[in-house]
Formats: C-alpha cells, sequence, structure tokens
C-alpha cells in the first residue's frame, strides 16, 4: 500500500502543505477542487501551477481531487436550482483540473446534505453519477462515490449507472459511524468497485481519535484490504486540528506523526 493524506487534514492550508506531508513521510496527498464562493479555487490554472510546482519539489503524488462542496450542497438537490446548478459547475470544475493536473480520480461524496435517504435522492444522485462519468469518458479519469449505502444498496448503484469508469472511494470509519455496519465486510463484498481508501477513527465522533483507538474496527478492516491483496493509495483523513481529536495535544503535528507511525506499521 501506498501512504498519502487528504490535504483538508494537513494543519497548513494551502499549496506550502504539500511540503509539510512530504516531511512527514507521505507521498500522496487528494485535494479539493474549493468553495463556490471562491470561484473553486483549484480551477485557476496560477492555483493548479503552485500545487504542481510544490509536488514536483517534494515528490508528492496528486491521488484524486474532491467536491467537498457536496457536504452543503448534495448532489440530492432538486435539478433546476441553483444550488443543483452549483453542483454540476464543481463536477466540471473538479473534471476538468483533474485532466490538466493528471490526476486520475475525481471524488463525489454523498453526506450530510448530500447524504442518499430515500429513493429521489438515489435517483438524483445516480443522475449525476451518470452525467459526471460521461464528462470524464475518454479522459482517463474515474469517478469515485463515497456514500453511506449498505452493500446491496451500493451494488444497485453500480447496477443503475452502469459506467466502467465509476468506483468506489472507501472510508473506514464513516460505515461504522452513520450506520453500524461492519467495514472489514464492506471491503469483502464491494472490493472489486474500490479505487481508493480514506483511514480515520473515533468513537461516536467523526475523526475523533487516532488509528486503531476508535471504535471503527480500523486493524479489521485493514486487514480485510491486505487480505484482498489492496496494494492502492491510503489516505489519512484525521483531523489533527479539531477537537475532539486535537484536545489529545496542541500541537496537531505530533499528532500527525503519532498516525503516520500506526499507519507504517501495518501497511
Amino acid at each position: 500500500m501506498k501512504m498519502g493524506i487528504c490535504a483538508w487534514s494537513v494543519p497548513m492550508d494551502g499549496p506550502y502543505g504539500v511540503k509539510v506531508a512530504s516531511d512527514y513521510g507521505f507521498k500522496g496527498m487528494q485535494l479539493d477542487i474549493g468553495e463556490p464562493e471562491r470561484g473553486f479555487q483549484l480551477s485557476y490554472s496560477h492555483v493548479q501551477k503552485a500545487y504542481m510546482q510544490f509536488a514536483k519539489e517534494h515528490d508528492i503524488t496528486f491521488t484524486a481531487i474532491s467536491v467537498r462542496l457536496f457536504d452543503r450542497y448534495g448532489m440530492t438537490r432538486e435539478n433546476g436550482t441553483p444550488e443543483k446548478d452549483m453542483v454540476l459547475e464543481g463536477i466540471e470544475k473538479a473534471i476538468q483540473a483533474a485532466e490538466t493536473m493528471h490526476i486520475p480520480i475525481v471524488m463525489l461524496g454523498s453526506f450530510l446534505d448530500g447524504e442518499i435517504k430515500n429513493d429521489e435522492d438515489f435517483n438524483r444522485t445516480t443522475e449525476c453519477l451518470v452525467k459526471a462519468c460521461e464528462m470524464a469518458e475518454g479522459k482517463g479519469i474515474i469517478i469515485a462515490t463515497e456514500n453511506l449505502l449498505s452493500i446491496e444498496e451500493n451494488k444497485k448503484l453500480f447496477e443503475v449507472v452502469d459506467k466502467e469508469n465509476l468506483k468506489l472511494y472507501f472510508d473506514t470509519q464513516n460505515y461504522y459511524l452513520n450506520r453500524d455496519y461492519n467495514a472489514a465486510e464492506m471491503v469483502r463484498e464491494l472490493y472489486d468497485f474500490i479505487c481508493e481508501v480514506h483511514v480515520k477513527d473515533g468513537i461516536g465522533h467523526i475523526s475523533g481519535s487516532l488509528l486503531g483507538e476508535g471504535d471503527s474496527n480500523f486493524f479489521e478492516t485493514m486487514e480485510a484490504l491486505k487480505e484482498k491483496g489492496y496494494r492502492g493509495w491510503v489516505l489519512i483523513e484525521n483531523y489533527y486540528d479539531q477537537k475532539p481529536l486535537s484536545n489529545e495535544n496542541e500541537n496537531p503535528l505530533e499528532l500527525l506523526k503519532k498516525d503516520v507511525n500506526i499507519l507504517k506499521k501495518i501497511m
């Protein structure tokens, strides 16, 4: 496996965060397209160039681009609304940035505002995923869904979308935290769909604990990935400068260092 980190988990915003990640032993990083209020920052060529310059200097691979906007305005929004137009713009901007920066995955999450709770949410989300896959076709870009669906619901989603460039972005905590699902079992059943992995942990709170110190059965899930022969990117998504995890040490970089050591031992 290869070790990376999400840009929003590095306690340093902007391109300089790439250097920080490299200093702590990471080889990969997932970026975010940014906020619409600021023009989806990563869509700007000068921002892309800054990130690519730091990546080259510090030997970092950008593994994916996320559209984290969907936590506020989800793919579940009604068609024809300003919010849904913003969603579609975010997808388009992320795919364009991924193509320019040679990043292979665009991750589209279904959490908070975009959580799939009923058939209407499911239909609107799959419709968006189809559009995204079609935008990305021929560009060598994978569209990755990250969601809270069950094993069977995920299988149905892939059947409905029916696109070869749709994959699953797996997270070691989200399924247990939000649905009490066994993440290791989900790995075993959905492995063929998985393209990349987030790792974080906690007890009753997202990213509230160092890896393996929460209640998500982190080590069992990692063992399941190893059993399946996973050799891809594993990206830390703990929030070291946010409570409750930040209560453990006033220096978030010390917490980051501990998680790096934990992850290195089991990879």
